[in-house]
């Protein structure tokens, strides 16, 4: 999948975890990548939450490869400080496999005076 999912508040809830950020939809790889941010573990089978700001999150997954290719805030009415940024990894396409042909030599049957028959 090359789309990915993440969601943030950019103001600071409380003390002791200023931020949370969602992130959905990351490969094992990626996820490996991003293990040295503080995580908040699985909140379901796609997605890791990380107790960083989204700055730091949304770097480190452009460092990935990622880019953001759209970013809106949330509905939710009590908090207008969240967002959501939908990001994409390009994937390089595989070379193409050229079948490599020994060339064949074809022998012709000639007579001994060098005409072929």
């Amino acid at each position: 999948m090359p789309y990915i999912l993440v969601r943030g508040n950019l103001a600071a809830y409380g003390q002791r975890y200023p931020w949370r950020v969602l992130v959905s939809g990351l490969k094992a790889a990626d996820i490996e990548q991003l293990n040295r941010f503080a995580s908040g573990g699985y909140c379901d089978d796609c997605t890791i939450v990380y107790m960083q700001h989204p700055c730091v999150i949304l770097t480190a997954l452009e460092v990935l490869g990622y880019k953001v290719v759209a970013s809106s805030s949330t509905s939710v009415k009590q908090d207008y400080n969240e967002y959501m940024w939908t990001m994409r990894k390009d994937f390089s396409e595989p070379e193409p496999t050229i079948p490599v042909h020994s060339p064949t030599v074809e022998k012709s049957s000639s007579s001994p005076s060098g005409e072929e028959v």
